[in-house]
């Protein structure tokens, strides 16, 4: 039987080897710890200080640690992993710089006979962050982490299903998977986000879109989903799971999650188990009747703006066939005039390529070879059909019969998924092709666009009207998501000066609205046409005062004493460019504006004499607590009449007022002034604009009619105009979650701009190439980690004129370096940890780098002698 000695000799001889491998594998860090703590005399504790204070202390990577002796010895130092990071002489101090992997860390003092006699420990951890000497990229770092967690308040949200819990970042498996591109580096639990797919994937391989809380008394998503088994509901009813259809980015979607999750992990078993399930879903998607077109021997879905989630409405009235209700989200055989969409097709590519690489690393070879094929077939049968040359056309219809009419040519538009494919790893020279081609619609976009950076453009000029007005959301909208995927290839491709100018533009933009960063802008803003105004003035209906004291024969505003509207302007007065001529109650009997309630004082009814044509009608408007004000009756000089309803979305409460209004549309209905009273900080009145609906016809008169209760509908000014409604629309649109566009724009700069490339798994084989010279900028500090498996890459970078210098450290075991050189440079020597070798240069369109490879040092200092 062994005892503490022969252990602590075995210890001993394994740490004091020259250049040994450290005590992995014999004792855990803490373990180490704790046996030197009771390991008798052979460790005085009295020897060796450290300063900073490790007690009090937490150390970063490459920040340097001082040791004193009091005597002369050896000292050694093991990672987090015990690896050996350091061995070297000491006589009296020692900076050494801390890097390896992430935990405690065990200094070690061996006198001259190699006995050990004192240690120390510290700790090391790191989070994921950018520093630049100009700030600009820490600051964008900055707003990217705040839009992918600000809009719902937190990093990840948790459901549980079948008692077992799961972290998302978003409850849609899509928006979870494009999303964790930038939340891997913040955020520990990922592995669940995929579980919960692959726990409830169907029985034919097919993979849900989202997991919801089913609604009491039934789910609307059930009655439109239920035909083809596209929801299932669990958990007692208490939740569902949604296949939306018409989509068919989901399978492919679901193996990229499992891959980048892995990478992230490093976890090999996990990865494994889930293999099985990847496969099931390729499988569902190039045989499915839904998903499989025969004809082409590819993807295939309804006509939807590229890989979203409705059908233009003539496509849906199609797709419904004879006995069901157009819906935009259903596809049903053998109704549906299906098409390839591209972007499926090279994410099913990708998707297979990252199935093929796991099933290599797990040693089914075969399997791994065949799914590698399919997806090379896939991408060889999209190009026949879809690449133009200069980028990948949009849809391709099954039926070359079909002819649609959707107010543009369809052969020039350019999607959102060619930015995609860019970095699905469709070659260099389509890539390129595609950059250009984003460049150029830069030239000729609208100028008051925000950016090329379109969810499509042109955009359709009809047929998706009541899911989504032109120029906003999916059509014809700019995203974030197009200008990460665009920036990232545009690094990764040679034109890393688009890159940085894509990346100063998210910033600028971002600033724009305090440092958050939208997922989708308006691609264009309305030009204001030449409109005629005709103001009518309310002095026959006029019957309230803006002061809140009821006076004989006038009614004060809502008859609240001094809660009331006295701020408001009077005279001729103009909101959203809209004109209205407002009465002053001083020099009209107090009586400022038309009142209308079944309260006493009030009207219940007035008639406004017109007697004018006009397109559109302006309300200058508010109500009180109820969301019914009452309604307006257009009554025509030929006897017709025509109703409108004063509701939500048209009209809004006078304290603290809010614009209802759906950003994927053209707004109707704005706030036009705010004020304040003694008892709110906020009172309000909004402006909304009405179409006439008969506008060739004479409008004798307006008839308002109350809500008949006590609720009071205030109108305040009313005008006409010969042009239609037009409100300036707010510069941002909406229908995708930033942080999906946000973590596009991460993926960018970390793998592009500071270069860190996890070419195996937990960072152990990195590609490194940090391009700060492309951005001008002379010195960065950089550290990227995957919490999920405490991996990371940290590195310090300077630029003078003379040399360049990267200093890093990491999880790797291997390390390719490969720098963006400044042009014109012609370097000199390479220098990795002070010993001189040997270096490539190779070009990238018209960029060089300066290549090293391999470096495997735990800490590297390269210096290119310039």
């Amino acid at each position: 039987m062994k005892t503490n000695t022969d252990n602590r000799r075995s210890f001993l001889k394994k740490i004091t080897l020259a250049g040994g491998v450290g005590i992995a594998g014999t004792l855990s860090g803490s373990a180490a710890v704790n046996w030197l703590r009771t390991s008798g005399d052979a460790v005085n504790g009295k020897i060796i200080h450290v300063t900073p204070d490790p007690s009090i202390t937490q150390f970063r990577p490459l920040e340097n640690i001082s040791i004193t002796s009091a005597q002369e010895g050896t000292i050694v130092v093991l990672d987090g992993k015990n690896s050996e990071t350091f061995r070297g002489s000491i006589h009296s101090s020692l900076s050494i710089p801390v890097g390896g992997a992430l935990g405690y860390h065990l200094i070690i003092f061996l006198n001259g006979e190699g006995h050990l006699l004192d240690f120390a420990t510290f700790k090391v951890d790191c989070s994921t962050s950018v520093e630049d000497s100009k700030g600009t990229y820490r600051e964008l770092f900055g707003n990217l982490y705040h839009s992918m967690t600000g809009e719902w308040g937190r990093e990840a949200g948790v459901v549980r299903y079948n008692g077992k819990h799961y972290h998302s970042f978003v409850d849609w498996l899509r928006d979870h998977v494009h999303t964790l591109k930038g939340m891997k580096y913040f955020y520990p639990e990922l592995k669940s986000g995929i579980d919960l797919y692959a726990d409830s994937q169907r029985e034919d391989g097919m993979i849900w879109d989202n997991y919801n809380r089913r609604p009491e008394g039934g789910s609307y998503w059930q009655q439109r989903f239920d035909y083809a088994d596209f929801i299932k509901v669990v958990d007692d009813g208490e939740n569902e799971f949604h296949r939306i259809p018409v989509e068919n980015d989901v399978e492919y979607l679901f193996i990229e999650g499992i891959y980048y999750t892995w990478k992230a992990t490093g976890d090999d078993s996990w990865m494994k188990k889930m293999l099985d399930k990847a496969l099931k879903a390729v499988e569902y998607s190039t045989t499915n009747p839904y998903r499989w077109s025969e004809k082409y021997r590819l993807l295939k879905r309804g006509y939807t703006i590229d890989t979203w989630d409705f059908q233009n409405d003539d496509d849906a009235a199609v797709s419904a066939g004879k006995d069901n209700y157009p819906d935009a989200m259903v596809i049903r055989l053998p109704y549906t005039r299906f098409g390839v969409m591209f972007g499926d097709n090279t994410g099913m590519y990708a998707g297979c390529l990252y199935l093929a690489e796991m099933l290599t690393h797990a040693g089914r070879e075969e399997e791994a070879e065949r799914i590698k094929k399919l997806g090379e077939g896939i991408l060889t049968r999209l190009d026949t059909l879809a690449w133009n040359g200069r980028f990948y056309r949009h849809h391709i219809p099954e039926d070359a019969s079909v002819k649609r009419d959707l107010g543009v040519d369809e052969t020039k538009q350019v999607s959102l998924s060619n930015a995609y494919s860019i970095n699905r790893r469709i070659g260099h020279d389509k890539a390129i092709s595609i950059i250009k081609t984003y460049q150029q619609i830069r030239s000729e976009m609208p100028v008051s666009s925000p950016a090329e950076w379109y969810t499509i453009y042109p955009p359709f000029n009809k047929g998706y009207g009541d899911h989504n007005a032109k120029w906003s959301y999916m059509n014809g909208g700019v995203t974030t998501i197009v200008a990460g995927e665009l920036a990232h290839g545009a690094f990764l491709h040679g034109y890393e000066a688009y890159g940085i100018d894509i990346l100063n533009r998210i910033l600028a933009l971002s600033n724009k609205t305090r440092g958050y960063l939208h997922c989708t802008y308006r691609g264009e803003m309305p030009e204001i046409p030449l409109r005629n105004f005709m103001p009518v003035r309310l002095k026959d209906v006029a019957n309230t005062d803006f002061n809140g004291n009821t006076i004989e024969g006038v009614a004060g505003w809502t008859s609240e004493g001094e809660n009331d509207l006295h701020e408001f302007p009077v005279g001729l007065q103009v909101f959203h460019e809209i004109p209205f001529d407002i009465i002053d109650p001083a020099k009209n009997g107090r009586r400022a504006c038309l009142g209308l309630s079944a309260d006493k004082n009030y009207a219940r009814e007035a008639t406004l004499a017109v007697n004018q044509k006009a397109k559109s009608i302006y309300f200058l408007h508010t109500t009180g607590k109820n969301y019914y004000a009452g309604n307006v009756t257009l009554q025509y000089s030929d006897g017709s009449t025509w109703i409108d309803h004063m509701g939500p979305g048209k009209i809004s409460n006078w304290w603290y007022p809010a614009e209802s209004q759906d950003l994927k549309q053209t707004p109707d209905m704005r706030v036009a002034w705010t004020g304040r009273n003694k008892f709110s900080r906020v009172v309000g009145v909004c402006l909304y604009g009405l179409n006439n609906p008969y506008p060739d016809k004479e409008i004798t008169s307006l008839h308002f009619q109350s809500s008949g209760d006590q609720n009071k509908w205030m109108i305040l000014g009313i005008t006409l105009c010969n042009y239609e409604v037009l409100l300036m629309p707010d510069f941002i649109s909406t229908g995708i979650p930033d942080n999906w566009g946000a973590a596009a724009v991460v993926y960018a700069l970390v793998e592009g701009l500071c270069g860190v490339q996890d070419k195996g798994t937990a960072f152990d084989n990195v590609l490194l190439t940090p391009r700060w010279s492309a951005a001008g900028e002379p010195n960065a500090k950089v550290t990227i980690k995957y919490p999920a498996s405490c991996a990371y890459v940290s590195y310090q970078y300077r630029h003078s004129d003379n040399e360049m210098v990267v200093y890093f450290t990491g999880s790797m075991k291997n390390t390719a370096l490969q720098v963006l050189l400044p042009s014109p440079a012609n370097p000199k020597a390479v220098f990795v940890n002070e010993k001189s070798v040997d270096f490539q240069r190779i070009k990238v369109e018209e960029s060089e780098y300066l290549v090293v490879s391999p470096v495997q040092s735990v800490v590297n200092k390269v210096v290119i002698k310039l």
